[in-house]
């Protein structure tokens, strides 16, 4: 039931972005098939899986009038009633609205600052196994270049080893959001994901979808290539939240090249967002402790707690903070 639910989210979510681009002048055929389409689906009584097929349907026209939206609408909600299954259809034309607002599909990086100055912290799912929806890695090739500093600049991604014409998949559930070429990205694949983050495709030599439409996991996207400012063929991938990259690795183990947790929080710093798998452990900072006397403490070492808190062996501990102390 569950799965169903989600599955008409989305389908409605694409109706709706064709309906917002199709024009407004109707000939009286036009008219008459949605008045029998509306009729059909107030007065009929549908079963679920008939309204899936009925929305699958749909997704074949050029056009969704919003009077058949609405009515479609109106029967998920009976339906959620008679189940008793909660049920909260998101008719946006876009994923994730309730954190951004807005759906520009011209710039890669569209997002000020002020997005997310009063933020704290979230916890993200990022799968739903339930629901098939997984994730897989974007390219098949070697790491060849890790998120941080480089040549005096911040490397806001990963570059993946890949030769010009391999494939890049999506690595999750999501819409497009820019599928051009931009910038220093060269060709440039951006999609927005259900739980907010935004993954980045860079360098491609061939862009194979368009904004809008709906990805799946491991679906192919684009190819491999050299364009924009690029030292040779590879993909450069991100994971941005709200405009901020963040670190994959906190993410996904680039050996295994598999998430290391299906859920993680993320927590607003001063320099942007620490990312740590839902379920960590924390300490926190008393009178006198110091880095060795904490990693002593958990059974880690002094390496993997400056590593997980982004601090020094030499760094001064202030009393009250709190440091990552487990994976």
């Amino acid at each position: 039931m569950k799965f169903l639910f989600v599955h008409i989210t989305f389908l409605l979510g694409i109706l709706l972005f064709s309906s917002n681009t199709s024009g407004s002048e109707k000939s009286g055929g036009e008219n008459n098939a949605e008045d029998a389409m509306v009729c059909y689906i107030q007065e009929t009584k549908l079963s679920k899986e008939q309204i899936v097929n009925l929305i699958d349907s749909l997704l074949e026209t050029d056009s969704v009038s919003t009077r058949v939206l609405d009515a479609l609408n109106v029967k998920l909600m009976a339906i959620q009633s008679f189940y008793n299954v909660p049920m909260n259809v998101d008719s946006n034309p876009y994923p994730a609205h309730d954190l951004y607002q807005f759906w520009d599909t011209e710039n890669a990086n569209c997002y000020s600052p002020q997005l997310s100055a009063k933020d704290t912290s979230f916890t993200f799912d990022l799968v739903d196994t339930a629901n098939f929806c997984g994730f897989v890695m974007p390219g098949k090739g070697p790491l060849t270049s890790p998120f941080g500093p480089r040549d005096g600049k911040m490397h806001n991604g990963i570059d993946i080893g890949m030769k010009t014409g391999d494939t890049v998949m999506a690595a999750f559930l999501g819409v497009v959001r820019v599928a051009r070429k931009h910038g220093t990205f060269g060709n440039v694949v951006v999609i927005r994901h259900y739980n907010g983050f935004e993954t980045v495709y860079a360098h491609l030599s061939k862009i194979l979808v368009k904004s809008g439409d709906l990805v799946d996991p491991g679906q192919l996207i684009g190819l491999a290539g050299n364009t924009g400012r690029s030292r040779g063929s590879h993909l450069h991938f991100e994971m941005r939240f709200k405009g901020i990259p963040v670190n994959p690795k906190y993410m996904i183990d680039l050996k295994k090249r598999e998430l290391i947790s299906e859920a993680v929080v993320i927590k607003k710093t001063s320099r942007g967002f620490a990312i740590y798998p839902k379920g960590v452990e924390f300490h926190t900072i008393k009178k006198g402790d110091y880095p060795f006397k904490i990693a002593n403490q958990y059974g880690i070492t002094v390496k993997q707690l400056c590593e997980w808190n982004g601090i020094t062996k030499k760094s001064v501990l202030k009393a009250g903070k709190t440091l990552r102390v487990s994976l």
